[in-house]
């Protein structure tokens, strides 16, 4: 059955909402993530591609890590929609662990606008919301991140061989609680070839499955989410900067 305007949109709206959706003991906590790294996908539903999302990983003059996801449909539901959605986590490295700075999210349409920008402040150990000029602020224990940076946390964290990948995320005002369950090991096909992947489940309202490509840095090269019988996924379409002589000669591998 095809897919009508309004289940585009919401689609569309609740899997970038819930996005913005990853070295043995020992090696020291810099060597598990490039410094560097882009990467693009795509959202399907069905045969049909509703968006593109780039994330990059770089580092700006203050010498800070910033993590920067760009959203905006394509195909179909430009018919319907004109939203583009900006996120920014600027971060550094603490006590082998990823710690958030400065957060920001722009999503941007000829309908609506939402501004909002979270600034950590580690000394106090409280976050400022500001939402759309309006702000507040809440206080947060330590290893608290931001809704984009988790999912470099779990790149990271499953690098180190972590075992525990919990996280609590400052999202809306509030601390959430985001919690990953190993449910093993598989070969996927993507577009850029075969992968050996860990397989990742975060229950909740939209039950969200991650394929964490080993020869990535552990980058997730798929993520699915269903909810009530629908499935959206994202399907790895590029990258660069992410161990590519050893991911091509695992993708181009036989079994």
């Amino acid at each position: 059955m095809m897919a009508t305007p309004r289940s585009i949109r919401a689609g569309l709206a609740a899997f970038l909402l819930v996005l913005g959706m990853m070295p043995s003991p020992g090696i020291q906590a810099q060597t598990t993530l490039p410094e560097s790294f882009s990467v693009t996908y795509v959202l399907t539903k069905g045969p049909l591609s509703l968006a593109e999302m780039t994330r990059k990983l770089y580092k700006n003059d203050a010498g800070h890590y910033v993590y920067e996801s760009f959203s905006k449909p394509i195909g179909y539901a430009r018919w319907f929609t004109d939203s583009t959605l900006l996120e920014k986590s600027e971060w550094i490295y603490h006590e082998q662990h990823l710690r958030p700075l400065e957060y920001s999210y722009d999503r941007q349409s000829s309908k609506k606008e939402r501004h909002v920008k979270l600034t950590f402040d580690w000394d106090k150990m409280r976050v400022t919301n500001n939402i759309n000029n309006d702000p507040w602020s809440m206080a947060i224990p330590a290893g608290t991140l931001d809704k984009l940076l988790y999912h470099l946390a779990v790149m990271y964290d499953l690098g180190r061989g972590d075992q525990s990948l919990t996280y609590q995320v400052a999202d809306g005002g509030t601390l959430k609680t985001y919690q990953f369950h190993k449910l093993g090991e598989e070969t996927i096909e993507t577009p850029l070839g075969r992968f050996e992947t860990v397989k990742l489940a975060r229950p909740g309202s939209r039950d969200t499955i991650l394929w964490c490509a080993k020869a990535l840095n552990y980058l997730p090269v798929r993520i699915m989410q269903e909810e009530d019988g629908s499935k959206l996924t994202l399907k790895l379409k590029s990258f660069s900067g992410l161990r590519r002589d050893t991911a091509q000669a695992a993708a181009s591998s036989t079994p």
